[in-house]
């Protein structure tokens, strides 16, 4: 796929002359750079790993530069991205570290592979390269674009989801974290959460698919998936649930609806929702038929151009105001990734008010926290403290325990960002006592770090650097 001269030329400080100069690296045809994101950090280059990158900092340069590739960054930016905490000097000098080992680890290649200048630097998308989030997502927007009456009956689609499928072996970038980079930290949980999504719904799609044609084996397989990346996944239980009871494994499917209630009792103090319950009586009871459900209309969404998703990707009926939710909602979150964050808002409004037509209270509060997370990115801290409160409030009502807990950390984050450390410190104790209950090691590091910078905004440095210690412990 690459194929580098033996020889580039230069020109020596003491002659204007050109000199040949031998290529110790060279990239043969279908001796690419891969880049894997989806679950790992791995690179290769021409089929060996590539290793010394020294520091997560160095690891976490790479990836940025990769999945914004549309744009060259200024150095400045880059250093706030990755250094917020060290002064603007330092900041640099640090990234001019990471870039000398960055450089270092990609070897000769380096100058194909990475576009520096004085001033910006720039991941050169036109060097061939396999990119496993890019092909994730082509996989997906070849589905969208295919010409087919119905997703479900389209074989040539159905086996792109499952490439796509096999492609996502866990979160975006899941050996990564830097605690003390809270901006990184955030634009790659933004990112992280966009792919999840997308993830769960081409799962969804494929064991409905599946389901709908008897074939209760796959239908598990995809199932089972779905609660793996998220447990408390309510309709992949059901999936889970009816294609058990379709294969007479009567009670397997009771011990799963079981788990079912466990989870959401132990993660937000809660019962399964009436559709599940239902379901549950009618296997108990042996009043369950394996009839197949109702064509899902949810499919995998486009992360290229996210305005396009809900004419594209998402069919519901008029009448089908949850589909339509969660249309509104992924491509609201798509927006709010590739930082366009008044559609975003426009899209997450519109599905806040379809949310609060079915009188879906998690739902609501949840469209609240991104309304807050939109308002945060666009500077209007007023605005993102409102709607995370009320966010707050209404997950408090339900006993949502983990929403309470990522409502609680926002606030802290915007009260810190205002300089009011002694109700950021409030907020982030709150959101650090479910995170340690829930056992979330990463969201426990990055709570302590801010911890620590509110600390040391009241000028307790000792407690500052206790809490810089903790967070640097769990990492």
């Amino acid at each position: 796929m690459i194929t580098l001269s033996l020889y580039h030329t230069r020109v020596t400080k003491t002659s204007k002359h050109l000199i040949l100069v031998p290529i110790r690296y060279i990239m043969k045809p279908m001796d690419s750079l891969t880049l894997n994101f989806l679950g790992t950090f791995h690179i290769e280059l021409a089929a060996h790993p590539v290793t010394r990158f020294g520091t997560d900092k160095t690891r976490g340069l790479l990836a940025y530069l990769v999945l914004e590739a549309d744009r060259a960054h200024r150095r400045e930016k880059l250093a706030d991205l990755l250094w917020p905490e060290q002064p603007n000097p330092a900041a640099r000098h640090s990234l001019r570290q990471a870039l000398v080992r960055l450089r270092d680890a990609l070897g000769d290649a380096a100058p194909a592979i990475l576009t520096i200048t004085p001033a910006t630097i720039r991941f050169n998308a036109t060097t061939p390269h396999m990119l496993d989030c890019a092909e994730f997502a082509g996989l997906l927007q070849t589905c969208q674009n295919h010409a087919h009456h119905r997703l479900e009956d389209c074989a040539a689609c159905i086996a792109r989801l499952r490439q796509a499928v096999e492609l996502y072996r866990g979160e975006l970038l899941q050996p990564l974290f830097l605690g003390d980079s809270l901006p990184f930290e955030e634009w790659m949980l933004v990112r992280r959460e966009a792919l999840h999504r997308q993830a769960l719904e081409t799962l969804y799609t494929l064991a409905a698919h599946h389901e709908t044609r008897g074939e209760y084996t796959a239908t598990r397989r995809y199932a089972a998936r779905q609660i793996e990346l998220e447990p408390w996944r309510e309709e992949a239980h059901r999936q889970l649930m009816r294609a058990l009871a379709s294969e007479e494994q009567r009670s397997a499917a009771l011990a799963q609806y079981d788990a079912c209630q466990k989870i959401l009792a132990r993660e937000f103090g809660a019962a399964p929702a009436a559709e599940t319950q239902t379901l549950g009586e009618q296997i108990r009871n042996g009043t369950f038929c394996a009839i197949a459900p109702a064509r899902s209309q949810r499919v995998a969404l486009n992360v290229s151009d996210p305005g396009a998703t809900l004419e594209a990707a998402v069919h519901p009926s008029d009448d089908d105001l949850e589909a339509q939710c969660a249309g509104l909602g992924l491509t609201a979150l798509l927006c709010l990734a590739q930082g366009r964050l008044a559609e975003a808002h426009d899209y997450q409004l519109r599905a806040l008010a379809l949310q609060t037509r079915l009188g879906d209270r998690a739902q609501i509060a949840a469209s609240h926290f991104q309304l807050g997370v939109i308002a945060h990115k666009q500077n209007d801290l007023p605005r993102a403290t409102e709607t995370h409160r009320r966010a707050l409030a209404l997950r408090e009502q339900i006993g949502d325990k983990i929403g309470i807990g990522a409502s609680c950390a926002a606030l802290g984050q915007i009260e810190l960002q205002c300089g009011n450390f002694a109700e950021a410190l409030t907020h982030l104790n709150r959101a650090l006592a479910i995170q340690r209950d829930v056992g979330n090691r990463l969201a426990l590091a990055a709570l302590l770090a801010r911890m620590g910078e509110c600390a040391r905004g009241q000028g307790d440095e000792a407690s500052a650097t206790d809490y810089f210690r903790r967070a640097a412990e769990i990492q």
